[in-house]
């Protein structure tokens, strides 16, 4: 894990998602100042996810073939252009366009990036790899919202979009400078097919998803972001109209969820290499579906910020075991493939839960928006078990193979 590629993305990712997390939250408040209500407070949020839906699978694929590098900084620069044209909006109408627009950023970044990590993680050791991993982008997140909170109070709202913009180019940067184009284990792949030795195939969307692994893992993605898309486009909403929170309280509050879940991850990735990663993911489904549903009608700051922080651990519990299956389904059809349908299944969530829970807010208020999510976590535990029936979801460990230490070396 202390090799150049593996602390150049850590590097990267930890800057793209604390500009990223900086204005997503602040969206939808920006968006309702501008006329929105509703239903399109709840694609303010969620738009850039229809893109993400259908961009996705196909970028997980062609980084297979291409190389990972070139797209997660082309990535990097669609969110720099989308910072600075949050700036120009007059129209909530033009904040979706943008929003939307930065969903080809997200389809290129995230999924890519943990590809690459993929390739490079030892058989057996998927939890810790993962678990340290996933701290750069959930503390990313987490520090996001709390820097926008400093900046909207003290500098104002359109500091938050300069910020955003300064991050994704240092990012950027970062990768260009210091990310091989290729793993050490794509290294070693090309060289075969160069010498004769390997033929290059792909699995086809349709084959792969004949494996339950991989259905069981893009079904979790799908019911993860299924929740969040129906209840964490209106926290922000909960806090500042619900609990009458200050911006600056309202980071905090995004903060402690996020960061709490980072600083798990290392812990739980250990225990995920230890122990069923089934048992894990299934239990930290059901008591962050309690959690989430108790968002809605706690009555103090002081109870939120608690909630969020055990939401943050126990939600951590689940994504990092389910994580490391998501690598050992990688490996069996193509690690950008099972990437790749992750993020489209992660989209499309997010889509449907936001529009629904917008009606439903619409109609219903703000809480039915959390009791929606909290619902449907709980009913992912069930969907999960069922796939993961007798499915091998570890694999025997193993230390890093000498070759491919030469090959991270020699880049």
């Amino acid at each position: 894990m202390r090799s150049r590629p593996f602390i150049a993305l850590y590097a990267a990712v930890f800057v793209a998602t604390m500009g990223i997390s900086m204005v997503s939250p602040l969206l939808p408040v920006y968006a309702k100042e501008l006329g929105a209500s509703g239903v399109w407070l709840g694609l303010t949020f969620s738009v850039f996810a229809i893109v993400q839906t259908f961009v996705g699978p196909f970028a997980g694929r062609l980084s297979d073939r291409y190389g990972r590098k070139p797209f997660i900084v082309a990535g990097l620069c669609i969110y720099l252009v989308a910072a600075l044209g949050y700036l120009t909006a007059g129209s909530f109408y033009q904040v979706i366009a943008f929003r939307a627009f930065s969903g080809l950023g997200t389809s290129l970044i995230f999924s890519v990036a943990r590809a690459y990590v993929g390739d490079m993680t030892p058989k057996g050791q998927e939890g810790r790899w993962l678990g340290v991993f996933a701290t750069a982008d959930i503390i990313g997140f987490g520090t996001g919202p709390l820097l926008a909170g400093v900046l909207r109070e003290v500098v104002g709202f359109r500091s938050v979009f300069v910020a955003m913009a300064i991050l994704m180019a240092t990012s950027a940067l970062i990768l260009m400078w210091w990310l091989p184009r290729h793993s050490p284990a794509e290294v070693l792949k090309r060289a075969s097919l160069a010498r004769g030795e390997a033929r290059e195939t792909q699995t086809p969307f349709a084959v792969a998803l004949k494996d339950r692994l991989v259905v069981a893992v893009t079904a979790h993605q799908g019911l993860i972001s299924l929740a969040s898309g129906a209840s964490f486009s209106f926290l922000a909403l909960r806090l500042e109209d619900g609990l009458g929170v200050s911006p600056m309280l309202i980071g905090l509050a995004f903060a402690t969820q996020d960061i709490t879940g980072g600083l798990a991850q290392p812990l739980f990735g250990r225990m995920a290499d230890a122990y069923s990663r089934r048992v894990l993911v299934a239990a930290g489904l059901l008591v962050n579906g309690a959690l989430l549903a108790c968002v809605g009608i706690v009555p103090t700051y002081g109870l939120m910020v608690l909630l969020l922080f055990a939401m943050g651990a126990s939600g951590s519990i689940s994504q990092v075991a389910a994580g490391a299956i998501q690598v050992v389904a990688g490996r069996r059809v193509g690690m950008g493939t099972v990437l790749g349908l992750g993020s489209a299944s992660n989209g499309l969530g997010i889509v449907i839960g936001s529009v629904v829970s917008g009606i439903i807010v619409d109609a219903q208020g703000l809480a039915a928006a959390f009791f929606l999510g909290g619902a449907i976590m709980a009913a992912g535990v069930p969907v999960f078990l069922v796939l993961t029936r007798g499915v091998q979801t570890s694999e025997p460990q193993r230390a890093i193979q000498p070759e491919l230490s030469e090959a991270a070396a020699g880049q």
